[in-house]
């Protein structure tokens, strides 16, 4: 019988890879190895903890030193078959050693009946064959289900195997039922040094993460390894079920050799045949239905046993009676309470719920929301909606919709998948059309905030199709943006390009309800100033409409006017938010404007003024969206939580919608990939950046100038830097181009041409004028000093950039300044310590190549050699050539290829392909 998520591989399939268990596996080895050591070993652990796969590495391991084994496998059915287990080794031995299997094997045909000669019988066959063996190691899997005559011929003969050529490495599951006696015994034979007990601990959070990394060739995520640590108890069989599961089910999501879960509260999609299942279903009695209906009611406490008994047609005695022997079984242990019941493995409770038929969960559903709106049992409100969600209509239809709704609008915020899940089941269950018109504006202003656009998208049209006459002007408003929002996160541009020429006419509401969706639509599909100008020249109809158009046609014009460089009316909102019309509407409406607020601040590079914005006016929630949180952290030079938080937005979808909010996300990516060294990574990015959501993407063109100029395509990074600044022109933009025309400016007087150069300083006192922020101060100060080779400026850029607090944008100045003669090459040690808390690998190595050039003191030579095999392994991964990297790393292919060599012989990574797979497996820090 398969105990184990995992069972036991067979002999003619490769033995798996166990993570945690090397120490185990060599002190079992050793001790079953040495003549003198105990004779019997006893691999113990929790149900799950994987012995099956233990033994079967072990008869690997035996193998391999030459060492016979004979393995056993003991069947439940068989601790009711008398010698079942002594008769098999008898028969086995005989088979192994026929010279003195004779008289054995008439033994055996006499029939092994329960009788006390038929035990001395067999005690002394299997004496006799012991002492006829060689070097033989015997694996009993199950050895708990061993019969009880069996244990009374077997357990005796273990004292006369001391120092003998057989040793028995038996695997047992402990149990609160097994019998004292044997308890006893085996204690008796501990002290004697007869026996060892090795016990199999769950795994470590480090060696869950291995298991994960060589599973899915992809390191977990953070709530990737909080879910498995909770759900699956370190168990190595349910931690392989759970990621097959969520693979299963689309909710696990690989980006950037990292896997993320979209919802770290989803459950996995369980298949109904696993191992631990299957072998629950095959006990007899009460056992499979209970175990069944305690994975669902569980939660209740006390008031579970008697549901249960109700559910089952029984009485509660016999509820209790199985869920001891489910306890016995060690699937369930008893709470601090009376009655109270949880399950060892969490992960087990959903496996098990998997196999209840529709109308078995349906029934516990109704049983459990009767009894908590009863009284009779409690629970909390996450419990109660999911039971509301599978009950339906077994229970009264009314009643459930309003506190599915209630509870789903409650968590709007800040339980996306749950809130989405109840607030879908609420609309099922209305028949009334206003309250389901209700419900439907709930549904899709929730997938909004979340991002979940396909289904946002669904319910925003079903209320403009078929009900936009039974909700409010500002809600029906409210939809019309989530639609055109939700056709943009979907990207189905036709839709938005429809809507734009013709479809904006026929869409419900007033006439400022359609120069307000038309004018989304437009930014949604780049058309920034047309979008402008479409707003000013309808500019008084939308302000004398209510109250929500103006408030939402006054963001949007002032959003749009700083992309085009007019600054003013942005300025004063940031300066007094609350002047905003719909600020004491809602918490929802105050999300919505501080949110966009500090987004376009942090798009100008204004994050210390977002920071003391989101200071003086918190958000309503703990909420910020996941991209926002992206630019905020890496502009604070948080780039670990950054990257991954990007790895998680771009994994699942979580940055489209929002403008320009996936473009600025991705750039900051980029940014950082690059600076490390992860250049195939971050140009991997950029194209999805273009392919995703094509918005903004002039703000793209410097760091993928950074990585064109790192691979010695200089010419290349000039270009795309003229084309972004083309592009801007086209769009009417200017936010991002302050940085443009600096790095044009740099471009050009590299170039030789000192005309264009000056042009471009022009240009970036032209843009610092319009929009009056740091960053662009900051662009044109040094764009005058390096053109000009001006030193107050440079120095002035200096005080500037500190005082921004920007950790890359400040390292960048001094590089960049040093580079060019206009400060002090002694500066290059701040730069330097900014980049390494930054771990930017590859911008250190090209600093350490400036700090040579200006004769600067260098860091320690151990230091050095260990940070350049990391940036080389990192290139390495990426596919560079040897000719590649010699130009990454500013040296020549010979050099390259003997640091190759010699990190080849350090870490004994045979080739490029073994270390880049060892990198992307998390094996070499890279």
């Amino acid at each position: 019988m398969i105990k184990h998520w995992h069972g036991v591989a067979d002999s003619e399939l490769p033995v798996p890879t166990l993570f945690g268990r090397d120490a185990s596996l060599a002190h079992v080895v050793d001790l079953a190895a040495s003549p003198d050591d105990a004779s019997l070993i006893l691999l113990t652990g929790p149900p799950g903890i994987g012995r099956s796969a233990v033994l079967a590495a072990l008869r690997g391991e035996f193998k391999t030193l030459g060492i016979a084994t004979l393995t056993l496998r003991v069947a439940r059915n068989e601790r009711d078959r008398p010698y079942s287990l002594a008769s098999r080794l008898s028969a086995e031995l005989s088979a192994l050693y026929p010279a003195v299997g004779g008289s054995r094997r008439r033994a055996t045909a006499a029939a092994p009946s329960p009788r006390t000669d038929s035990g001395r019988q067999l005690a002394t066959e299997l004496r006799s064959a012991v002492a006829a063996c060689d070097k033989l190691i015997v694996l009993v899997d199950d050895v708990q289900w061993t019969d009880p005559s069996s244990r009374a011929v077997l357990l005796p003969m273990v004292r006369t195997l001391a120092g003998g050529p057989v040793t028995f490495v038996c695997a047992l599951r402990p149990s609160a039922a097994d019998p004292p006696g044997d308890r006893a015994a085996l204690d008796q034979l501990r002290a004697a040094g007869l026996a060892e007990v090795v016990t199999l601990r769950p795994l470590r959070e480090s060696e869950v993460r291995a298991l994960v990394t060589q599973r899915l060739q992809a390191k977990p995520s953070a709530p990737l390894l909080s879910y498995l640590r909770r759900e699956c108890r370190g168990m190595p069989g349910a931690v392989l079920a759970a990621v097959s599961g969520h693979q299963r089910s689309g909710s696990l999501n690989i980006f950037d050799r990292h896997a993320h879960l979209t919802s770290p509260d989803r459950p996995a999609s369980l298949p109904a045949g696993l191992p631990p299942v299957e072998s629950l279903r095959q006990l007899a009695g009460l056992v499979w239905p209970v175990a069944k209906a305690v994975a669902v009611l569980h939660p209740l406490g006390s008031a579970a046993a008697g549901l249960i008994a109700e559910a089952l047609g029984t009485d509660e005695a016999e509820v209790h009676g199985a869920l001891v022997e489910l306890r016995d079984e060690g699937l369930l242990r008893q709470g601090p309470r009376p009655g109270h019941w949880g399950f060892r493995l969490p992960l087990l409770a959903s496996a098990l719920a998997t196999c209840l038929g529709p109308y078995e969960r349906r029934r516990l559903a109704q049983l459990a929301v009767d009894a908590i709106w009863a009284g009779d049992a409690v629970a909390d409100g996450r419990f109660l909606a999911e039971q509301l969600v599978v009950a339906r209509r077994f229970v009264d239809s009314r009643r459930a919709s309003d506190e599915l709704l209630a509870q789903g609008i409650a968590a709007m915020l800040d339980d996306g998948y749950f809130a989405e899940r109840w607030l879908r089941a609420a609309i099922e269950l209305i028949a009334e059309p206003d309250r389901r018109a209700q419900a439907l504006l709930a549904h899709a202003a929730t997938c909004c905030i979340h991002l979940r656009y396909a289904e946002a998208l669904d319910s925003a049209w079903t209320v403009l199709s078929g009900h936009a006459d039974l909700v409010s002007p500002e809600a029906l408003l409210e939809m019309e943006m989530i639609y055109v929002v939700s056709l943009g996160g979907i990207g189905d541009t036709a839709a938005l390009a429809e809507i734009c020429n013709n479809g904006w006419r026929s869409l419900p509401g007033g006439e400022g309800h359609r120069i307000l969706t038309r004018a989304i639509a437009l930014c949604h599909l780049d058309r920034w100033r047309e979008a402008d100008e479409y707003l000013a020249a309808h500019g008084d109809v939308w302000r004398q409409d209510n109250d929500v158009v103006g408030a939402l046609g006054l963001l949007f014009s002032e959003c749009v006017g700083v992309f085009l460089g007019r600054f003013e009316p942005f300025d004063r909102a940031v300066v007094a938010p609350p002047r905003w019309p719909m600020w004491t509407a809602g918490s929802r409406h105050r999300f919505e404007r501080m949110s966009q607020l500090a987004r376009v601040l942090m798009a100008l590079g204004e994050l210390d003024r977002a920071e003391r914005l989101l200071a003086a006016y918190p958000m309503p929630s703990g909420y910020r969206p996941v991209p926002d949180r992206v630019v905020a952290n890496s502009q604070a030079g948080h780039w670990d939580p950054a990257l991954d938080l990007a790895r998680l937005s771009l994994a699942t979808g979580l940055s489209v919608g929002d403008l320009p909010t996936h473009t600025m996300m991705c750039r900051e990516t980029c940014i950082i990939l690059g600076a490390r060294g992860a250049l195939a990574r971050s140009r991997e990015v950029i194209e999805r950046a273009r392919a995703v959501q094509p918005v903004m993407l002039h703000l793209l063109a410097v760091p993928e100038a950074y990585l064109d100029r790192a691979l010695g395509a200089t010419e290349r990074a000039a270009q795309g830097v003229r084309d972004g600044i083309a592009q801007a022109v086209r769009r009417g933009l200017v936010i991002g181009t302050d940085e443009l025309w600096l790095t044009r400016a740099v471009s050009e007087l590299a170039a030789g041409d000192l005309v264009a150069a000056q042009r471009c300083v022009d240009e970036t006192k032209k843009v610092a004028e319009l929009l009056g922020t740091g960053r662009a101060r900051l662009c044109r100060l040094l764009a005058t000093a390096v053109v000009h080779r001006d030193h107050a400026a440079a120095a002035e850029a200096v005080q500037l950039v500190r005082r921004r607090a920007q950790p890359h944008e400040h390292a960048e100045t001094i590089h960049l300044l040093v580079r060019h003669g206009l400060a002090d090459a002694s500066l290059l040690h701040e730069a330097y310590a900014l980049y390494g808390d930054l771990d930017a690998l590859l911008r250190r190595a090209q600093m350490r190549n400036l700090m040579r050039e200006r004769k600067v003191a260098m860091p320690r030579r151990s230091l050095v050699i260990a940070e350049n095999e990391r940036l080389l392994a990192t290139l390495v991964a990426e596919g560079l050539t040897n000719r590649e990297l010699a130009v990454v790393v500013g040296g020549s292919e010979k050099s390259v290829e003997s640091r190759l060599g010699r990190l080849f012989k350090r870490t004994g990574f045979r080739s490029r392909v073994e270390l880049a797979s060892a990198t992307l497996a998390g094996e070499y820090p890279a």
